[in-house]
């Protein structure tokens, strides 16, 4: 995560196939918008 974060500029998050959120890295990482985003960076999920 720390590497992805790193290296990237934008982030896209997926779930079962289904796209849940996309933006830029920094904004993914730092404010989320969707729970299950939230819960996989604060590794509550996954």
């Amino acid at each position: 995560m720390q590497q992805a974060a790193r290296v990237s500029q934008r982030t896209a998050f997926f779930h079962l196939g289904e796209l849940v959120e996309v933006g830029d890295t920094e904004q993914i990482f730092t404010n989320p918008q969707h729970p299950l985003t939230q819960g996989y960076i604060t590794g509550r999920f996954g």
